[in-house]
């Protein structure tokens, strides 16, 4: 009787510590690259790509209190060499500002030619984490039946934040928003 007793306490004190995790693990950034890939599109290569994008409450309550938000797009093809260092083919980044206009009650979303607009963050997140039909490069700058490597990586730009914040942010998890690098083999896109 006195083992079941000692059972059922350890697996509640097992069940507490697993929730409180999670309650940790909920409560912080995280951002990763479902897929990504080059679409040829009007004699152009383009990336499309579905990103998870989830803020912690940092993040959520300096958006909430006027604090504007930059993440940063960066793509790369390279083309592998075997005797060389590989050879970059196309380096690209691109920037996107989130905003929360309290008078409006609205999350905006800055592109470098366009403004888009949500009633909620989780809206506005859903499409922060969508890249379609970004224009990278013509048909012809990627060789037929040559292998290339591509990668994709998403981060917070922590430069862009106001200066206060920069100090704060420094070395601090609940500023830090970056997805793994999302690498993968082009040739058979190449057809």
């Amino acid at each position: 009787m006195r083992y079941c007793k000692n059972i059922k306490h350890w697996l509640c004190m097992g069940l507490m510590i697993g929730l409180t995790a999670l309650s940790c693990v909920a409560g912080s950034n995280h951002a990763h690259i479902r897929n990504a890939e080059l679409v040829l599109r009007d004699e152009l290569w383009t990336l499309d790509a579905d990103i998870d994008v989830q803020f912690g409450r940092a993040l959520e309550e300096a958006l909430s209190k006027g604090v504007a938000l930059t993440f940063l797009y960066e793509f790369q093809i390279i083309k592998p060499l075997k005797y060389w260092f590989d050879d970059e083919v196309v380096t690209e980044r691109r920037s996107v500002t989130l905003n929360y206009h309290a008078l409006t009650k609205q999350y905006l979303l800055n592109y470098p030619q366009q403004q888009k607009v949500f009633d909620s963050l989780s809206e506005a997140k859903r499409e922060l984490g969508l890249i379609h039909d970004w224009r990278l490069v013509p048909h012809g700058t990627l060789e037929k039946n040559q292998s290339y490597q591509a990668a994709l990586k998403m981060h917070l730009d922590t430069s862009k934040l106001p200066k206060a914040l920069q100090l704060d942010a420094l070395g601090e998890s609940d500023w830090e928003l970056v997805t793994p690098t999302f690498t993968w083999w082009v040739k058979e896109t190449l057809r």
